[in-house]
Order: structure tokens, then sequence, then C-alpha cells
């Protein structure tokens, strides 16, 4: 009988339990939002009637988890339109990228000079420049650098080529009367270190070549130049690589000093106001590329080009005040807009500022300071050098 009594209870209980499951809570959920609720509706007056026989704890518990319900939902939608509005951001970079790449493709498009008609651009001490040369080594540049040639560059580019044409030129006569040659074998090794430093199989750098329109005669020219020139400078300069224990310890004085001060390190682009030419997308094209000093390298006409621009850490007082003026407003990255000067125009990228109240500096060892005061030396000795050789050739530039 006490068993009868229990499996009573429990199917009673049973059967409460399944009432309140089966109250139908989207159903109530969705009455309550409307305005004027359909009372009329059999299922609406069926679960009213059993949403009264709850008690106020089974009601916060339907309530609690109808809010629970409500706020997965919104999350859900949420989830879903960042990942509609995520998608929809993805596609249009993809696709802006691809007509970048489009768009890039065809702007370095290798170029022909002349309809491929021979003519002479320049004579150095006797020595053809053709316009086949100029041709190859504007293809070479374009390909080096990624620089377009357009209307807005044709002109520093093809300048800037000529002039490293004429250079190479000076650079092996000078060697050559040195007793200084470059041999092949030399030169193929030049050549696959190329290919071993950019990840390139053996022999691929001349397919590259090729499809790019750049003869590897003028590619091999140019390795031999420079090869022929370091030569040349290491064994002219020797005596320029005098530095003493004195030298250095200034050097180290100095650096300690300037430990202790705010400095800049700027790179700069400068432009005869008379060959400027749309200088404002020139700084475009900086702000966007971060190949600052293969501009400088390519366009600029000061001597810190060969260098790629780069000035070296700069304190205040030491720049012009209007360029001073300017460079302090830029932070690190910054590009300036053209600052007039002189009978110049100055570029200048701010590539990093030095607080000594944040930055810690390590002071070099004796060893770096001198190969740094070195290396300077050199590079003072081949700029004059060079300019030397310039100043007493016979150059006849025909273009």
């Amino acid at each position: 009988m006490k068993k009868l009594v229990l499996l009573s209870s429990f199917v009673l209980f049973l059967g409460f339990t399944a009432q309140a499951e089966n109250i139908d809570l989207q159903e109530i959920d969705n009455q309550a939002r409307m305005d004027r609720p359909n009372t009329n509706s059999i299922m609406f007056r069926r679960n009213a009637e059993q949403y009264r026989q709850l008690s106020d704890d089974e009601r916060a518990d339907i309530a609690a988890r109808r809010e629970e319900a409500r706020k997965m939902r919104l999350q859900q939608e949420e989830y879903a339109r960042r990942r509609a509005a995520e998608e929809m951001r993805r596609r249009q970079m993809e696709e802006a990228q691809r007509e970048a790449e489009r768009r890039r493709a065809e702007a370095l498009k290798p170029i022909t000079l002349y309809e491929n008609k021979l003519k002479i651009y320049a004579l150095v001490n006797g020595e053809v420049i053709t316009s086949s040369d100029m041709q190859s080594r504007i293809n070479a540049f374009i390909l080096t650098t990624g620089i377009p040639y357009n209307a807005q560059t044709k002109t520093m580019i093809i300048g800037k080529v000529l002039q490293s044409a004429i250079d190479e030129k000076l650079k092996i006569q000078e060697a050559e009367k040195n007793k200084i040659k470059i041999s092949k074998k030399e030169i193929d090794k030049a050549l696959a270190q190329f290919e071993q430093s950019n990840n390139m199989q053996k022999g691929q750098l001349k397919k590259i070549l090729t499809d790019a329109k750049v003869s590897m005669k003028v590619w091999s020219t140019q390795i031999e130049a420079d090869l022929a020139w370091h030569k040349l400078i290491n064994q002219k300069g020797y005596n320029e690589l005098s530095i003493s224990e004195n030298d250095i310890n200034k050097a180290l004085e100095e650096i300690k000093k300037d430990q202790k001060k705010q400095k800049f390190m700027v790179s700069e682009i400068v432009i005869d106001k008379k060959d400027a030419k749309d200088l404002n997308q020139l700084v475009e094209n900086l702000r966007n590329d971060p190949r600052f000093e293969l501009y400088a390298m390519q366009f600029s006409q000061s001597p810190s080009a060969a260098n790629g621009g780069r000035l070296g850490w700069i304190g205040k007082g030491k720049l012009p005040s209007v360029i001073e003026t300017a460079m302090l407003k830029l932070k690190d990255g910054d590009v300036s807009d053209p600052i007039a000067y002189g009978k110049d125009f100055y570029i200048l990228k701010m590539e990093k500022i030095f607080n000594p109240a944040v930055d810690k500096p390590e002071v070099p060892s004796r060893q770096e300071v001198k190969s740094f005061l070195e290396n300077k030396k050199l590079e003072e000795y081949s700029n004059r050098y060079i300019k030397n050789l310039r100043s007493r050739a016979l150059i006849e530039k025909k273009v």
C-alpha cells in the first residue's frame, strides 16, 4: 500500500513537471511582444492558464531562461554581423591588393627606347654609352627598385641612370690605369652570391633579367665596376685608414656626450629647384613605400645619396632652422613635405628619435669605433676620388 502511494506521488510529480515543461515559452514571448496579443489563440489560452499555475520560483526560472535565450540570440546575431563585415573587408582588401598588383605590374613593364634604334647617349673619355645600354639600365633600375618609369619619374630616372653609367665607365677606366682587372671568375662568383642572398636557384637570375629586358652584359658590367672600385679604394685609400688611439678616444668621448642628449636619426632627399617636378607625387610614393634609401640613392642630389640619404644621428642646432623646425614635427617613420631652402628642396624621413630619459644606449667597443671611423674615411675618400674623376674626364652627353 505504501509503495502504491509513493508511486502515485511520483506520477503526480512527473505530470506536474511535464506540465511546466510543456509551456510554449516562444508563444508567450511572441504574444508579449505584440501590442494586441491574440487572446483567442487556443495555444495562448492554454499556456496562459498553465503559466498562472506555476509558483513564483518556477516563473522566475522561466523568465531567466527566456532572458538567457534572448541574450544568446543577440550574441549570435552580433557574431554573424561581425563575420559578415569581416568577410566583406577581407574581400575588399583582396580585390584592392589584386588591383594594386595589376597596376604595379603594368607600371613596372620593361621600357623600349627609340623603338630599339641605336643612339649615342654619351661619350666618356671616348667610350660610348648607347641607347641600348640605357634601356637595359633603366629596366634594371625598375626591376631592382620597383619604382615605375612614368611621366613623373622619367626625367629623374634617366638623369640618375645616365650618371651611374658614366661613373661606371670612369671607375673601370681608373681601375685599369692602376692595373686592377676583374676576372670573369670573380664576376661569376658575385652573381652566384647575389642569387644565394636573394633565395634564387642557380641560373634563375639570368631568366629574370631576360624577362625584364636587362642585358646580362650590362648587369655584369655594373658588378665589375663595383668590384674594381672597391679594390681601388682599399688599395689607394690605405693611407686614409690611419686611425690613432687618440682618434678613438675622441670619438668615444663624443659618443658618450651625445648619449646624454636627445637626437634624431634622419635621412634626406635633396633635389635642385630647377629639377623639381611632381614633388608631391614623390612624397606620396615615399610615404607608401618603406624603401626611402632606394629613392635617395636614385633621386637625391646630395652627397648623402651614396649612403641611401642617411645623415646619421643629428642633435638640435645642427641643421638650418627652417629644416630643423620641419624635422622636429616628425615622428618615427614620418616623411616630411618638401622643404624649400636655398636653391634646393629637402625631403626628410625620421628614422628614429633617441630620448636619453627613456632609451638605454650601449657604448660601442673600441674596435667598433675604429671600424666606423675607417669606413667613414674610406667613404669620404671614395666620394672625393669619383668627384675628381668627373671633373677631369671628357664627358659629352648627346641626349
